[in-house]
């Protein structure tokens, strides 16, 4: 692919928009970060996103579990491609939409796990907070010896520069303040964590209506970033000397580096992921403030559920959307409901609404899901038949 597609724009054009349009359905190039779900690179991702489960982490714990072993957490594909689908348009910023999970069954430890990507469509909108922006759709696949374990649709947001004066149009916000009050109720929901782990949890004795317990997780830092960023490292969070290699690879031989993102993200020398860490790319951005990953938020969300369904249940779709940023200092708490209840081909599926809201009371992240769980207290793990 010639280094001409990824021509550098600052606004949205139709010309670019019908020369990016050719990409759809054409098999992108990509980089794996994980090739192999082994009991460290696991271990990594669950850790760095605050999940100690030990379904995902305890040898001794996993063995006489459900799997007789080890298993990766649903949103580990994450660490193997972090779908960050995004070809074109050099010079708009991207920013995680929304993220939509289909799992076939669990990756078990020791298993070998490819990842294939394709941009499937792209339309414009306009937002609450922008004018004009375009949705890029891609569809990414993760295979274990040519069996499909999990789908998922990604939906990113690409949007003018602040900058160009079309971009976001956030007004700033300090860091918050907590009172001690407000930290000890944080660190006591945190420490009061529960899972349901191994006690089954049955179809039938869930109640439509139930709300699930609540989880915490903040304030938000750069250190809790960098931990996520240990186990899903995307492509373009590389160190200083790998950095200057992938620039010159992206303005000199464009085709030998991934093309699900524009080359003239990777060859900025500052660029736009840097809004994570760096407060004035962010302002530059159109954020009020250095603001979190939407897949760490999406891997958080995906955390509420398994927590609560335990070992036995299977976490079979979920659909993540972000509102609004989880800024530097921030705190999120998760809640879910259970919406309805159905038995489809012997499964008992319970369906959730999901939600995450700030210390400020605002709605930053919604999202819904679907639970199988066993029929009855003898009914093997309720993972999607093979």
């Amino acid at each position: 692919m010639s280094s001409e597609v990824f021509s550098s724009i600052e606004v949205i054009t139709d010309e670019e928009i019908e020369r990016v349009k050719t990409l759809i359905g054409v098999p992108l190039r990509i980089k794996q970060f994980n090739s192999e779900a082994t009991l460290d690179t696991i271990r990594h991702f669950a850790e760095g996103a605050g999940d100690e489960n030990p379904l995902w982490v305890d040898e001794e714990y996993a063995a006489i579990g459900p799997y007789a072993g080890i298993v990766a957490p649903p949103c580990f594909p994450y660490g193997v491609f972090a779908a960050g689908v995004t070809p074109g348009f050099g010079g708009l910023q991207v920013f995680f939409g929304t993220g939509i999970w289909d799992w076939m069954r669990p990756i078990r430890r020791g298993e070998s796990v490819k990842a294939s990507t394709m941009l499937t469509d792209m339309y414009e909108r306009s937002g609450r907070s922008v004018d004009r922006m375009l949705v890029q759709v891609a569809e990414t696949r993760y295979t274990v010896a040519d069996e499909l374990v999990a789908i998922y649709t990604s939906k990113a947001l690409r949007v003018p520069r602040a900058t160009t004066g079309q971009g976001l149009k956030y007004t700033p916000r300090e860091t918050y303040i907590y009172t001690e009050q407000e930290m000890n109720d944080i660190e006591r929901l945190t420490l009061g964590r529960v899972r349901r782990g191994a006690a089954r949890m049955v179809w039938g004795e869930v109640p439509d209506g139930t709300d699930i317990p609540a989880l915490v997780k903040g304030p938000l830092d750069l250190t809790t970033i960098i931990a996520f960023y240990s186990g899903a490292l995307p492509f373009g969070y590389a160190p200083c000397d790998t950095q200057w290699r992938n620039r010159h690879l992206a303005r000199t031989v464009p085709e030998k580096i991934p093309n699900n993102r524009d080359a003239g993200w990777i060859a900025e020398t500052t660029w736009p992921g840097m809004g994570h860490y760096k407060a004035e790319v962010a302002e530059a951005v159109g954020m009020p403030g250095v603001y979190d990953n939407g897949w760490m938020r999406t891997t958080w969300m995906s955390q509420v559920v398994t927590d609560w369904m335990g070992d036995y249940g299977f976490l079979k779709a979920m659909e993540s959307k972000l509102i609004r940023p989880n800024l530097m200092g921030d705190t999120t708490w998760f809640h879910g409901t259970v919406t309805a209840k159905e038995v489809v081909e012997g499964q008992g599926l319970v369906h959730l609404e999901l939600k995450g809201l700030n210390q400020l009371g605002e709605t930053t992240c919604t999202g819904s899901a679907t639970v199988a769980l066993p029929i009855t207290d003898s009914d093997a793990p309720a993972t999607a038949p093979r």
